[in-house]
Parts: C-alpha cells; sequence; structure tokens
C-alpha cells in the first residue's frame, strides 16, 4: 500500500527515546520549517522506521548551530532553582 506524501504516520512504538528532563517539540521544528526526513529519513522507502540520527546532546547542539538555532539550555531542559 502507497500512502500520500501527506499522509500522518504513527509509529506503533515511539522510534526516538528521550530523556525525560530533555523537551522536544515536533511543532516549533515545523514552524522552523525542518523537514520530517531531517531527523527520521525517508519513511516512505523504509521497510521497518529505524533511528536515523543519534539522538544525543551533540546532534541536537550542531543541527541548532547549522540553522542558527538557540543553543540556550533552557531551550530543551528545565532549570533547577
Amino acid at each position: 500500500m502507497k500512502l500520500a506524501k501527506d499522509a500522518k504516520i504513527t509509529p506503533e512504538k515511539a522510534v526516538y527515546q528521550l530523556p525525560d528532563f530533555v523537551f522536544f517539540s515536533h511543532a516549533k521544528h515545523a514552524v522552523a520549517k525542518i523537514a520530517c526526513d531531517t531527523c527520521h529519513g525517508d519513511v516512505w522507502r523504509q521497510q521497518t522506521i529505524t533511528p536515523v540520527l543519534a539522538i544525543k546532546m551533540k546532534a541536537c547542539v550542531d543541527c541548532h548551530k547549522l540553522h542558527q538555532a538557540s543553543t540556550a539550555c533552557n531551550k530543551c531542559h528545565e532549570l533547577s532553582q
């Protein structure tokens, strides 16, 4: 079965697992026009959806720097008081 390019894909289980102390917003990345395949690869060609990126802080910071996005800690992490 071939899906339309704008079809919403919801995997049965999450492909990426982020630590509880990391806050990630797909909406903010969509507004910034970061393409889904930047992090998820070409899911239309994958038989099994698998991680494309090593979800480590370095990968996130490198991407933020590349796209001139903020690297302030509190953008992704809650700062304790």
